[in-house]
């Protein structure tokens, strides 16, 4: 068994639904969307206008001329709606926050769109406006995506203060390194929580809160040499064998997400039952890295 699969996706981007009332190219840092300390960082989408409306907010609008709009005191979706920020890349190749809405986000947005059509949102960023679009259309997908002038580092840095996930990297220092095997859907899954698979491109994934295998069924670990430098082999337990065998058996088809320290490092899809009990996490570690992941995962 091999981590490393190619997957398609099928978004929802607000563009498709959406037409740019501008198209901006303004820097993060001349926008000032620094965040606060903390590295977090706001977000807010509200309706919004190109002519005065009585008791809305009048604004600096995204373009480089800085045309004013007016927004709504009433912001229709914050942070809170947001179950994952990560990422993505536009059709151009270019990063831009991918955004993906909770369920009761994804309502909202839903509702606000279709009560809308041919009026404006604003999405707003640290409190400045970034993007102003007209809404064409009902928006009933999770998904967004916030076109910017980012560069890889600040898009990044902006997902996770919006996701309030601050871990980037899988840790390879000594130590346990929690290892588990879960059932996981690249679509949504009630019950089930919401991870990301590397990319690129990201990829957000909804997995099973139930570990099928954890550190505790593997038997050995070890650093392997494969195309990308080193991943980690490994030797699962006769009942870690068993257990694997019997999932994979039953969810031919299905999606299995490989997860260090909480976090998905691959999702392939289950081709056929796996029987034999060995298996490699592949991935560009160098030898040593490898080493210490091995050993981290051997700790019960």
């Amino acid at each position: 068994m091999t981590v490393r699969v190619h997957r398609q996706k099928h978004y929802l981007f607000f563009y498709t639904v959406l037409a740019f009332a501008f198209i901006f190219t303004i820097a993060l840092t001349a926008a000032g969307l620094s965040g606060d300390r903390t590295g977090n960082h706001t977000f807010e989408a509200r309706l919004a206008s190109h002519d005065k409306v009585e008791g809305w907010k009048m604004v600096p609008g995204p373009d480089p001329e800085k045309t004013f709009l007016w927004i709504s005191p009433e912001a229709a979706l914050t942070n809170a709606d947001i179950a994952l920020a990560y990422v993505d890349r536009t059709p151009e190749g270019k990063p831009c926050l991918g955004i993906l809405f909770t369920e009761e986000g994804a309502l909202k947005q839903a509702r606000l769109t279709r009560s809308h059509v041919g009026k404006f949102v604003a999405v707003m960023l640290d409190g400045r406006v970034v993007m102003a679009a007209r809404i064409l259309d009902e928006i009933t997908g999770p998904r967004a995506m916030i076109i910017g002038n980012f560069s890889e580092e600040e898009a990044e840095s902006i997902a996770e203060g919006l996701s309030g996930d601050p871990k980037r990297k899988i840790r390879v220092e000594p130590g346990k390194i929690d290892f588990q095997l879960r059932l996981a859907s690249y679509e949504r899954v009630e019950g089930w929580e919401i991870g990301l698979v590397p990319g690129p491109p990201k990829t957000p994934v909804w997995i099973s809160p139930e570990a099928a295998l954890t550190n505790a069924d593997i038997a050995r670990a070890w650093p392997q040499a494969d195309a990308d430098g080193f991943g980690v082999g490994f030797m699962l337990t006769e009942e870690g064998s068993l257990k694997l065998a019997r999932l994979t058996k039953s969810h031919i088809g299905e999606i299995l997400a490989i997860m260090l320290e909480g976090r998905v490092y691959s999702a392939p899809r289950i081709m056929d039952e796996i029987t034999g009990g060995r298996a490699i996490i592949s991935g560009k570690f160098t030898e040593e890295e490898a080493g210490s992941l091995a050993e981290g995962i051997l700790l019960q």
